[in-house]
C-alpha cells in the first residue's frame, strides 16, 4: 500500500501518521473558523511530529529548530530524517491529487483511517461460536466494548452471508442478516459491481426498512467493514498441541514455539480424516495408519471394534477416497516429530509385529453425518 524507508516499520510510521491527525485536530479545534472539520495539512506537520513533538494547533519554529538541533547531538537525527521523509513518501502514495500535491486541507478521520491500515493485520475472527471463523484485515487497536472491528473482501463477505442466512432459516431467528446484491461484472474502473447491505431485522417493524438497512460501503482497499462497531467480533484462537491457546495471527505458540500451521493441520486431522471416510462409511470411528519412509497411508478401518473391507478393489472405499485420506494424513505429518504425533488428539501410537510406526486415528464423535 506504501513505501517507506527500512529504518521505519509500519507501527512507527502507523504512530507517527496517529500523531499527524492529532495536530490536524487540534488546528481544527483551535482555528476551525468553519464547520467542516478539515485542516491544513503542510510539511511542517510532518516536522513536528518527527520531532517529537506535543500535538498543537501552532508549529513553533524556534522550539522545532532546538529539538533538530539536539538531534544531532543525541544521535537521533538519522532516525528523524527518516520518520520524516517516511510520512511525507506515505501521503505522497495516499493523498496525491491530480497536479501531483498532497498538502492541503484534510479531515484528521482521513489519515487515522490510514494509520489503522497500517497497523491491520491478517488474522480470522468469529462472533462467539455460532458464526466464523472468517480471514478478515483487523486494526488491533480498533476496539469497541472490547471486540474488534474486521474487514472482510467481497468474496468472505459473501461466505458471510450465506452462513447468516442459513442460521436464519430458524424461525427464532431475529438478529441482523447481510446480503450481497452482485451484478457480477466489474465497472469501468475495475471495481466489483456489488452491494452489500445488513439489515436490522428486530427493529423492522419499530424504525421502519429505511431506518433497519444499511448499505456497507467498501473502504479504500475494497474491504466491507461489517458488523464492525456493532457486533462482538472476536479473534479466531488456535490451540497448540502443548495445550497454549493463542489468537490466529500468532504464527508460533508463545509456549513451546511450535508452528500454527502444523499445530492446526495435526489438530484438524482426525476430524478431516473422518469427514472423508464417513461419506462412504457414516458408522467409521476409527482408522490403522502406518508411516514407511515419511509417507502416510490407510491400514484399515473400523467402526468400533469391527474391521471394513477397506481395500480399494471391492471393499467399502474406493481408490479415490483411500487417496484423499492418505493425502490429508501426509498434509499433517509432514515435518511432525514423533511426539508431535503422540500429543496429537485422537492418534495413539501402536506398534506390532509387522510396523514400528502403525498408529490408531479415533474419529471425533462430532463430525458423525
Amino acid at each position: 500500500m506504501t513505501s517507506t524507508t527500512s529504518t521505519i516499520g509500519t507501527t512507527e510510521l502507523a504512530a507517527a501518521l496517529t500523531a499527524v491527525a492529532d495536530i490536524l485536530q487540534a488546528r481544527v479545534d483551535h482555528f476551525g473558523t468553519c464547520d467542516d472539520g478539515y485542516a491544513l495539512l503542510d510539511r511542517r506537520v510532518c516536522l513536528q511530529v518527527a520531532a517529537g513533538m506535543p500535538p498543537t494547533a501552532s508549529f513553533d519554529l524556534r522550539a522545532w529548530a532546538k529539538v533538530w538541533g539536539a538531534s544531532r547531538r543525541d544521535g537521533t537525527r538519522p532516525q528523524r530524517n527518516a520518520l520524516y521523509e517516511a510520512l511525507c513518501e506515505t501521503l505522497t502514495d495516499e493523498l496525491e491529487d491530480e497536479d501531483g500535491r498532497w498538502e492541503g486541507r484534510r479531515d484528521p478521520a482521513e489519515i487515522r483511517r490510514l494509520a489503522s491500515r497500517l497497523r491491520s493485520i491478517e488474522t480470522k475472527v468469529c462472533l462467539g461460536g455460532s458464526l466464523g471463523p472468517f480471514d478478515a484485515m483487523v486494526d488491533p487497536t480498533e476496539r469497541w466494548n472490547g471486540s474488534v472491528s474486521p474487514r472482510f473482501t467481497l468474496d468472505t463477505a459473501r461466505e458471510l452471508a450465506a452462513e447468516i442466512q442459513r442460521q436464519a432459516e430458524h424461525p427464532d431467528f431475529v438478529d441482523d442478516t447481510v446480503h450481497v446484491i452482485d451484478r457480477g461484472r466489474t465497472d469501468r474502473d475495475g471495481r466489483p459491481m456489488a452491494v452489500v447491505l445488513r439489515v436490522s431485522w428486530l427493529h423492522l417493524s419499530e424504525d421502519g426498512p429505511d431506518e433497519s438497512t444499511d448499505v456497507i460501503e467498501p473502504d479504500e482497499e475494497g474491504r466491507y467493514a461489517i458488523g464492525a462497531w456493532r457486533w462482538s467480533w472476536n479473534f479466531a484462537t488456535w490451540t497448540c498441541l502443548c495445550g497454549h491457546g493463542q489468537d490466529w495471527h500468532l504464527p508460533t505458540c508463545e509456549s513451546c514455539g511450535m508452528a500454527r500451521d502444523r499445530a492446526v493441520a495435526l489438530n484438524d486431522s482426525s476430524r478431516r480424516v473422518g469427514e472423508i471416510l464417513r461419506r462412504l462409511a457414516p458408522a467409521a470411528t476409527s482408522i490403522l495408519i502406518d508411516i514407511h519412509d515419511g509417507r502416510a497411508h490407510v491400514i484399515s478401518a473400523y467402526a468400533g471394534d469391527v474391521e471394513f473391507d477397506a481395500a480399494d478393489d471391492g471393499g467399502v472405499f474406493d481408490t479415490e477416497t483411500l487417496g484423499a485420506a492418505d493425502a490429508c494424513l501426509q498434509n499433517a505429518i509432514e515435518g511432525a516429530t514423533h511426539d508431535e504425533l503422540a500429543a496429537t488428539p485422537g492418534w495413539q501410537h501402536t506398534p506390532d509385529d509387522e510396523s514400528a510406526h502403525a498408529w490408531r486415528i479415533t474419529f471425533p464423535a462430532g463430525s458423525a453425518h
